[in-house]
């Protein structure tokens, strides 16, 4: 038998050192890609306190119960609140939670060239204006004011409405439209 050289010996063990560095980087580099993919993905999966973008594009974060959006597009408010605004409606601010129950707070402006358009979607989804209904509203110098609301109501049938809302809307003097939509699940 003859002995290894020891050359030949540190070539076997710097060729082991190599294998052992390469399998650590590969590793190292394999748990970055998943890390990755986790980040990308996990709001969509669901995956609490990851966030995600709806398909309207408010930005949500997930939740142990549901998830929330803090801040919502016009899109998501015509969503959320099931009714369709005119275009050039502005969200001053809003807020979404669901989870087995949902809630949808939100403040618009419409533009002067909108307001009626926007007054008769809220009518088309929410009914008519309600008399001697508190208002939300606190801004001075407020006209044509209607509450739209089933907060106290119940259906034709007697049985209550899946949702409660209040829908605040008026106009200001330079008549653009202002909304307070209050939309919840009963």
């Amino acid at each position: 038998m003859s002995a290894l050289s020891p050359a030949l010996r540190r070539r076997a063990k710097a060729r082991k050192a190599l294998n052992v560095a390469l399998f650590c980087v590969t590793l190292v580099l394999a748990v970055i890609v998943a890390l990755l993919v986790l980040a990308r993905f996990a709001g969509a999966w669901g995956v609490p306190y990851f966030s995600t973008t709806t398909e309207r594009g408010s930005r949500c974060v997930n939740t142990f119960t549901g998830f929330e959006c803090p801040s919502l597009t016009l899109g998501d408010v015509g969503f959320f609140g099931d009714v369709e605004l005119p275009p050039g409606t502005r969200v001053v601010s809003s807020h979404y939670r669901s989870t087995h129950d949902y809630q949808l707070e939100a403040v618009l402006e419409v533009p002067p060239a909108d307001a009626a358009d926007a007054l008769t979607a809220l009518q088309d989804s929410y009914g008519k204006c309600v008399k001697n209904h508190p208002s939300p509203l606190g801004e001075p110098d407020l006209r044509s004011l209607c509450i739209l609301a089933n907060d106290q109501d119940t259906t034709a049938t007697g049985t209550p409405d899946s949702r409660v809302y209040v829908v605040a809307t008026a106009l200001r003097p330079d008549k653009t439209r202002v909304v307070n939509l209050s939309v919840r699940s009963r």
